[in-house]
């Protein structure tokens, strides 16, 4: 028991200095405060962090391109014409089939449109191209004798002439070189028919 008494006393001169401790009503208030005010911050804190996370994936997330701006080919030199080893005869290479497809698709007057296209889609030696139609029948589209001709039974004589100028516009923008008619006397070319 003396012992006791001992470390009491012992404890006492070490705390004589230190404030007595809060106690009261105000006290369990100032507390409850600043725990609630803790609470809030860590739920504002946890709210914010998926806003603050998408913030910086789109920050730092790659951009796109921006879309190629269409350009318009220079017209075809005039001296092309004289050029033109096949006489006219045949497609330039440089006139894709996609061009051709796409200038006739937009061209189709309201009503008409291109069904499902074939694997084997491709222009024929004569330079035309028969492009399959949604309710039946077939479009030839021909780019041969100094000139573009499309052919339909769906197809009225004015719409037919608009679908021919869109694949001849289609044509020029992709840079191929004038359509020439066919020269009789131009001699033949085997070097070409091997390309």
């Amino acid at each position: 028991m003396r012992e006791e008494e001992d470390v009491r006393a012992a404890l006492a001169v070490l705390v004589a200095d230190e404030p007595d401790l809060p106690s009261g009503a105000e006290d369990i208030e100032r507390r409850g405060v600043r725990r609630r005010n803790r609470r809030y911050a860590l739920l504002g804190a946890l709210a914010l962090s998926p806003a603050l996370a998408g913030a910086v994936a789109l920050g730092v997330w790659p951009r796109s391109a921006p879309p190629p701006q269409a350009t318009a080919l220079p017209p075809a030199s005039p001296t092309a014409a004289e050029v033109d080893p096949a006489g006219g005869t045949q497609l330039a290479t440089g006139f894709p089939l996609g061009s051709a497809v796409d200038a006739v698709a937009v061209a189709l007057p309201a009503g008409v449109s291109l069904a499902e296209l074939p694997m084997d889609l491709s222009w024929q030696a004569d330079g035309s191209l028969a492009l399959p139609l949604t309710g039946g029948g077939t479009l030839t589209v021909t780019v041969a004798e100094g000139a573009c001709t499309a052919a339909a039974p769906a197809l009225s004589g004015t719409q037919a002439v608009a679908v021919a100028d869109a694949v001849c516009a289609a044509w020029r923008a992709a840079g191929s070189p004038p359509i020439v008619p066919t020269d009789p006397d131009a001699a033949e070319r085997p070097d070409l028919a091997a390309q």
